[in-house]
Parts: structure tokens; sequence; C-alpha cells
């Protein structure tokens, strides 16, 4: 049993740096479908120690981060990702949400109208937009992405319970103290 584990590890070693990093991607994978989101984050870190400029691996742990709540690495994570690969749409729709998480309603707008720029499409993108928009008060924007996201897919029940979240989230911050 000894024996075979270093004869993997030897065999490990001698794979080439981004063969380790996408081997540690892939269990990084496997480590988020699992929901282990913190042990995911570790196996991206260190396949990006060895391959720092593979977008697919800052994405993947900005998500995995966002899981664990930490949204604003999740962010910077995201930013990477989009600066080493801009035409990718998932990475903006994920920054949209983390952004949209964080209270920064016009640039997860920003980034959703990225997200369907590059995947004109993609009914999530519209449903996600359409509660950004709610929740900023922009009625309208909001109805015509509601309106697209429905007649791309989008179950129109569990996007109404969104906007009515985000319609109560607004009237939240508006009757806090200190806000005008």
């Amino acid at each position: 049993d000894m024996l075979h584990r270093i004869l993997e590890w030897l065999r490990v070693r001698r794979r080439s740096r981004p063969e380790r990093a996408l081997g540690l991607f892939h269990r990084g994978v496997q480590a988020a479908e699992r929901g282990h989101h913190a042990h995911a984050v570790k196996m991206f870190t260190r396949a990006l120690d060895l391959s720092p400029a593979m977008s697919q691996l800052h994405h993947h742990r900005g998500a995995a981060l966002a899981e664990l709540g930490r949204i604003h690495e999740a962010t910077v994570d995201y930013d990477t990702a989009v600066r080493l690969s801009p035409a990718f749409p998932d990475t903006y729709l994920d920054r949209g949400n983390s952004r949209h998480i964080a209270g920064e309603l016009d640039m997860a707008i920003r980034d959703f109208d990225e997200a369907i720029r590059l995947r004109p499409d993609w009914a999530e993108a519209y449903a996600n937009r359409a509660v950004a928009h709610q929740q900023a008060g922009n009625g309208s924007a909001s109805a015509a992405d509601a309106m697209r996201a429905r007649d791309l897919g989008v179950d129109g029940a569990r996007l109404e319970e969104l906007l009515q979240a985000a319609d109560e989230v607004r009237e939240q911050v508006r009757e806090e103290p200190g806000q005008d």
C-alpha cells in the first residue's frame, strides 16, 4: 500500500505543470459539485500556483468563494478571469451575481449586459438583470427583461418571487435611517 502511494506520487510529480494544474482543477470541480467549497478553493488555489494564467481556474475559484460568502474575494477572481478571457459570458454572469449580493447594482447590471451581449439568448442572464433592475428601481427595464426571460423559458412564478423580494429589499434600504 505504501509502495503504491509512493509510485503514484512519483508518477504525478513527473507530469508537467499544466497537467498537474488540470488534475487539481478537476479535483476542485468535483469538490465543488459535492458541496465541499472550502476544499475546492484549496484545489483551485494549488492549481493557480502552477498555472496562474488559466482563466477557468480563477472563475471556478471565484464561484467556490462566492458559495462560502467570500464575495469580495470572489469578485477579485472574476475580475482576473475577465481580463484573461473577456469573451466568456459565464464569468460576467457570476461576477454580476456577486456584485448584486454586495449591493453594487449598477456594476451588476453592467455585467449582466455583457453576458447578454455575448450570449443573447441566455434566459438566466435576463432574469438576473430583471431582478437587479427591480431592486435598483428601474421598473420598466425590469419588466422588459422579465418578459424576455419568460419567453426564453424561465419559470415565471419563481421569477415573480425574486422580483417581489427585490422590491422588499429596495423598500428596506429606503427605510433605513440615514438613507436618502
